[in-house]
């Protein structure tokens, strides 16, 4: 028996964060949704996840800043940025953070 995976997905549009829940979930993921970055960082102080899962336009906190800040607590974690706003500026800021991927909207399961 293997164990589960845990998934943090951080999306400020409920429809998206239900979309991520529903297809991880199905493939045998353990998903943890946050709204914004804050509440992303306050799910990462009180347990591990093996991934993170962000979007870039967020209020408050963009996700690129929340990757900055993931990646300088728990280098080990991966953080993938999906957006819509895919500029070479965001995707630069993101590999100098250490981001593992970024990918563009829309996506597939």
């Amino acid at each position: 028996m293997s164990a589960l995976r845990k998934v943090l997905v951080v999306d400020d549009d409920p429809v998206v964060a239900t979309s991520f829940n529903r297809v991880l979930t199905h493939d045998g993921y353990i998903v943890v949704t946050a709204s914004n970055g804050a509440e992303a960082l306050e799910k990462l102080s009180g347990g591990e996840y093996d991934v993170v899962y962000t979007d870039i336009k967020m209020p408050g906190m963009d996700g690129l800043e929340l990757a900055e800040k993931v990646k300088a607590q728990r280098s080990w974690t991966p953080v993938v940025i999906i957006t819509g706003y895919g500029t070479e500026a965001n995707e630069q800021r993101a590999k100098a953070a250490g981001v593992t991927a970024f990918l563009h909207k829309p996506l597939s399961p």
